[in-house]
């Protein structure tokens, strides 16, 4: 996943990503060495040497899975080439000793595991530093010495992200459910790909809350990331937005998640949401007496499923006969059918402008009341902050 973004000097901490010339360099030091233990010409030096290429790999944020990948790539072209070189008329891979192929091969992978080692160790705990550091900001308690003392700036303005990722589904070994419990661990890797460690995340296989210094990200560049980051988790992210200075942070992040549950109580699937889009939907969804009786004017419709469907999917598609009834599968006629029905209901002509905005103000007010809440709220319990290394 690539980003544009660009980080601030001083920011962060952190190397910077891994770029293709640091993935072609793995695939060529692999090839090189391969070649020279097939060929018998390998010294431990060289071993030595790509330890410490590994280390350096880690450090500039290659992931040891494309390492060993990439590794097993130059493998094979060695063996090709190798093989070519003894035999050219045989088949390559029996040109070449599979014991040794498969000792060398168990060799380099060892030693690329020892390289990355005490790197995990690194990234482990500025992934627990950012979290902690996260947590610290969402609940308003004191974060300079944390972050003093991981080389982290805290940014005077944030965009605060409140993030619902879709549940599981039930059944076990499906595609879908490995998408799903595969979306939180893709979800951290790409937002750290793309910020080199400048968000803040909170996060859990729900959702959570992700602080992004508005320095590294202006507005417009949102709606994207939210994409990005979709693509990456391989489901879909609904997400909710607040600007807020940090000091404000707790009562941003609380703004946040309300608009985020009522966005899933709209059942708005996807995507980025601003407070500007649904201040409407907001205003009409404060508890009290008019939430209830707005809500209340649909109650004819209790035991009319049809009438309700075609009611929400009428406003879903801007009012359009032909369209709900493709979407229905019925003959628009029959769609006129039943919005004289509920207008003989409940009293409330879609076809007039009184009409049609109770009842649209109606199915906000009911969705809000009886569709669950969305389960990504966020925690005020934070996790400890690691020790200092």
């Amino acid at each position: 996943m690539t980003s544009t973004h660009s980080i601030p000097a001083g920011l962060v901490a952190e190397e910077p990503p891994p770029t293709g010339n640091a993935l072609f360099a793995v695939m060529g030091d692999c090839l090189e060495l391969s070649i020279c233990m097939l060929d018998g010409r390998a010294r431990p030096e060289q071993l030595r040497r790509l330890e410490r290429e590994a280390a350096r790999w880690a450090r500039e944020g290659i992931p040891m899975v494309t390492v060993l990948r990439l590794v097993h790539d130059g493998f094979r072209l060695g063996i090709e080439l190798t093989g070519a070189a003894i035999e050219p008329a045989a088949d390559h891979l029996r040109a070449v000793d599979t014991d040794l192929v498969l000792g060398l091969l168990n060799t380099v992978t060892a030693t690329v595991a020892r390289a990355y080692a005490p790197q995990l160790h690194t990234v482990t705990h500025r992934h627990a530093v950012r979290q902690a550091l996260a947590a610290a900001l969402v609940d308003g308690r004191p974060t300079s010495t944390l972050a003093r003392q991981n080389g982290i700036e805290i940014a005077r303005e944030y965009w605060i992200l409140a993030l619902l990722l879709p549940p599981a589904p039930a059944a076990i070994g499906t595609e879908p459910r490995r998408r799903a419990e595969g979306a939180l661990p893709r979800l951290r890797v790409a937002l750290a790909e793309c910020f080199a460690g400048a968000a803040l995340p909170v996060l859990s296989p729900d959702g959570g809350t992700i602080l992004l210094p508005t320095a590294v990200a202006d507005d417009d560049s949102l709606d994207a990331l939210v994409n990005e980051l979709s693509c990456a988790a391989e489901v879909p992210v609904t997400a909710a937005v607040m600007r807020s200075v940090t000091d404000d942070i707790p009562a941003g992040v609380d703004r946040a998640h309300e608009l985020l549950d009522l966005v899933h109580r709209l059942g708005l699937v996807g995507g980025l949401h601003r407070f500007a889009d649904l201040a409407l939907e907001y205003q009409l969804t404060r508890p009290g007496p008019a939430l209830d009786v707005l809500s209340s004017l649909l109650a004819p419709l209790d035991n009319q499923p049809d009438l309700l469907t075609t009611l929400k999917h009428h406003f879903a598609n801007d009012l359009s006969r032909k369209r709900t009834a493709r979407m229905l599968h019925l003959h628009p006629n029959t769609v006129d059918y039943r919005l004289h029905r509920i207008a003989q209901l409940t009293g409330l002509d879609a076809g007039r402008p009184e009409g049609l905005w109770y009842l649209r103000s109606a199915l906000i007010a009911r969705s809000h009341q009886t569709n669950p809440p969305a389960p990504s709220r966020r925690r005020r319990v934070a996790p400890k902050p690691p020790a200092h290394e």
